[in-house]
């Protein structure tokens, strides 16, 4: 690795799943960390190992409005290179069995808990004229797949900040990363959250029995063998990551796992296909000279 200094890292929860592997490949490379998640003492049950590696444990929760004074008062009493937003949760669902209150409470976490710790460390980083900031999204925030549509729309809307501050803070030698992952073997999958008002049914509505919805929702539900077909390594994955971060990366986008770069594949060719479809009639709706 040329030109490296010790950095000071800060992983939004980082006590499991890609955050956690993460974590630990950081620290093998001999940075700082700084991990948040909810529960500290849980955290420090479950992954010991962290500290015991030298990572340090804060208080954080994305999904609650206190998040942006919390992480401020962070960036106070430590100097920051690189922030991940990493937690998050997918909320699998069909749109119509979906209550505005789970829309609201997967926005919280997975949009306004990002966008609440950028506000507040970006101050310090466009000061000093350096930083990386990286997104952890998802290949959801490219593709919309059925009973996805509330998780894809918070990873859709959080790329989109992304995308925008990417321009906005280039200037300051700040860089974002977002990293859209495929399918790795972390607990993510057994961590999902379907419509509260058809627990009972499976997490769909009758209506959608039979449908593309209850074989998403299904499919997803049985953890055991959703696994079965993960090839995903979050090792790799986190020195992808890591490697990216420390090499300069020149693209904004990292998709990550084979079924990633199918499905990436795939939207490229589908918006082709429309372009191509429709460019004639995109034309002709110019005023007429």
């Amino acid at each position: 690795m040329s030109n490296y200094h010790k950095q000071t890292w800060l992983i939004t929860g980082a006590s499991s799943g890609l955050g956690k592997s993460l974590a630990l490949e950081v620290l093998g490379r001999g940075h700082a960390v700084l991990g948040t998640t909810r529960e500290v003492q849980k955290a420090q049950e479950t992954f010991p190992e962290f500290e015991e590696t030298g990572g340090t444990w804060l208080p954080l929760d994305p999904g609650s409005k206190d998040t942006y004074d919390r992480a401020v008062k962070i960036s106070e009493s430590h100097d920051i290179d690189v922030v991940v937003n990493n937690a998050g949760y997918a909320f699998i669902g069909g749109a119509e069995d979906t209550s505005e209150d789970e829309v609201r409470s997967q926005m919280e976490v997975n949009f306004y808990g990002p966008l609440r710790v950028i506000r507040a460390l970006l101050p310090r980083m466009r000061t000093k004229r350096s930083g990386s900031i990286v997104l952890i999204s998802s290949g959801a925030g490219f593709i919309a797949r059925p009973a996805r549509g509330t998780y894809s729309a918070s990873k859709f809307a959080i790329e989109a900040i992304h995308e925008s501050l990417s321009h906005e803070i280039e200037t300051f030698d700040i860089r974002v990363l977002i990293v859209e992952p495929g399918a790795f073997r972390t607990p993510f999958s057994s961590r999902l959250i379907t419509p509260a008002q058809y627990q009972d049914n499976g997490g769909f509505s009758e209506g959608y029995q039979g449908t593309a919805v209850e074989q998403m929702v299904r499919g997803m539900r049985n953890s055991t063998e959703f696994m079965k077909l993960i090839k995903g390594d979050p090792r790799k994955a986190a020195r992808a990551i890591l490697d990216a971060v420390e090499g300069g990366h020149e693209y904004l986008r990292l998709p990550l796992g084979v079924d990633c770069v199918v499905a990436l594949e795939s939207k490229i060719g589908s918006l082709q296909r429309d372009l191509d479809l429709t460019r004639e009639v995109a034309r002709s709706t110019g005023v007429d000279e």
